[in-house]
């Protein structure tokens, strides 16, 4: 099994080194279990950040230097040459848990999954874990109406892997014209092929930086509501009652967890 990982960055050599190394030395890559794909794409930086990634000469790392017209340009040149089984991409300064590509070769092998995502993790600027939860099970049908663009429901892109059989639709031209919202996009073109799935389980995080495109909200929220229709009243009523779920069970169902009587992970219905 291949992954094929993709780093958008632009003057990012403070913090790029976490990223890159979270990467390549997972667990499951160390061991030989999978194969590793990396592309950096970097938009002409200014600073240090080619220094740095010349430093990083290793066969499976691809690295792209010229200026782009945005994160998203970038990310759709990187995702359009990813030859990968299973497909992600992680902003500079973001980082995996070393298990990560391990617990999501366990679950794509399965065959039952394509799209899979675990906790919601943050770290504060000295990479320490400051907020985790487990998302409730997502609605495909409720992707269209922008109603997972709120704080407590968003997937989380660090924690969110896909298969190469859905990548491949994927419309990659039109994510280039996002600026802010476009992993939202990317969802919304996921969902129209399958379920998201959750996975009990941490695999990713995104660490708190000053002057990230995330602090732009208001942009973001204009976009994805460029791309979405307005909810109907059945669709605002699901998504409450699936967060009132979410909230107050503890075990709730729908979810990849881990059995330790049969060392496996399952699907809890």
């Amino acid at each position: 099994m291949k992954f094929s990982i993709v780093t958008p960055c632009y003057n990012a050599a403070p913090y790029l080194a976490e990223t890159l190394d979270s990467v390549l030395n997972q667990t499951a890559v160390r061991s030989g279990r999978v194969q590793l794909e990396y592309w950096v794409m970097d938009g002409g930086s200014t600073d240090h950040t080619l220094e740095l990634l010349k430093s990083y000469d290793y066969p499976n790392v691809h690295i792209h230097s010229a200026k782009d017209e945005g994160m998203y340009d970038a990310l759709a040149q990187g995702f359009s040459q990813t030859t990968g089984d299973v497909i992600a991409y992680l902003n500079a300064g973001d980082f995996y848990y070393p298990q990560a590509f391990a617990v999501v070769a366990d679950i794509v092998q399965t065959g039952q999954v394509d799209w899979l995502t675990g906790y919601r993790v943050i770290y504060n600027q000295h990479s320490q874990v400051i907020y985790m939860d487990l998302p409730y099970p997502y609605r495909r049908e409720l992707f269209a109406y922008g109603l997972y663009n709120q704080a407590w429901c968003r997937v989380q892109q660090e924690s969110t892997f896909w298969t190469q059989k859905v990548h491949q639709k994927l419309d990659l031209q039109r994510l280039k014209s996002w600026q802010y919202a476009g992993d939202y996009f990317l969802w919304l073109q996921l969902a129209n092929q399958t379920e998201l799935q959750v996975v009990s389980s941490y695999l990713g995080g995104f660490k708190r930086q000053p002057g990230q495109l995330s602090e732009r909200r208001d942009r973001y929220n204009q976009e994805v509501a460029q791309m979405t229709q307005p909810a109907p009243l059945g669709a605002k009523l699901q998504h409450t009652w699936d967060w009132c779920q979410w909230r107050w069970q503890k075990k709730y169902p729908r979810v990849w967890r881990f059995d330790p009587k049969i060392d496996q992970w399952r699907w809890y219905e």
